[in-house]
């Protein structure tokens, strides 16, 4: 429990910091367009994940406890959060990958080769996770939403609360980060850093 505990909190953490990182260069990004505004919206899908990540613990474990979903149905409403993050999660890790390869290779420092194999090796983990998690996971969403309307009303109101949950939790994700950006946006002045995109938007 301690460990998960961590893992939510240091989520928050690095995910607040995309958003506040992300909203700096926000009205920037959308001046300069380009590479520069496919980073700001790779680190703004970052923050939301994150956000969207630690939410469906929390309301999981809430929705467990108190006895709005049964243990079953706690483990497809996870698995449904999975299924619709990993597909943009992965796909703006890419994207921020690939702009540390750009930063390493225009000044090879010590942090910036850090941050590129870091990167590198997260995104080649989650990948790999993402290759042999998904089928099961999506397995466990269709048997556990195939009741919707199935004519059991037991199965139909836990899958009609599971989508619902999934959609808050998203929705609350997508706004904080939002909140977020907004609240930082426009605060840092266009830069060189900015405008050749070697500002790093995300900290790992």
């Amino acid at each position: 429990m301690g460990m998960l505990l961590l893992v939510l909190v240091l989520n928050l953490v690095i995910s607040f910091f995309n958003a506040r990182n992300v909203g700096k260069i926000w009205a920037e990004s959308r001046a300069i367009g380009g590479w520069v505004r496919i980073l700001a919206w790779a680190g703004a899908i970052q923050s939301a994940v994150g956000f969207t990540y630690v939410y469906a613990v929390i309301v999981a474990f809430i929705a467990g406890s108190a006895g709005y979903l049964p243990p079953a149905m706690i483990n497809v409403l996870l698995n449904l959060m999975y299924v619709m993050l990993v597909v943009p999660m992965l796909g703006s890790a890419i994207i921020i990958t690939i702009q540390s390869w750009i930063s390493a290779a225009r000044e090879r420092s010590l942090m910036n080769l850090g941050v590129a194999g870091w990167n590198t090796f997260a995104t080649a983990y989650n990948a790999y996770n993402a290759v042999t998690s998904f089928g099961p996971a999506l397995e466990s969403v269709q048997e556990g939403l195939g009741g919707l309307f199935g004519g059991d009303s037991d199965s139909d109101d836990n899958a009609a609360r599971v989508i619902l949950l999934a959609a808050i939790v998203l929705l609350a994700g997508v706004l904080t980060t939002s909140v977020i950006i907004r609240r930082y946006e426009a605060t840092l002045p266009v830069s060189e850093e900015v405008r050749n995109a070697t500002r790093d938007l995300e900290y790992r």
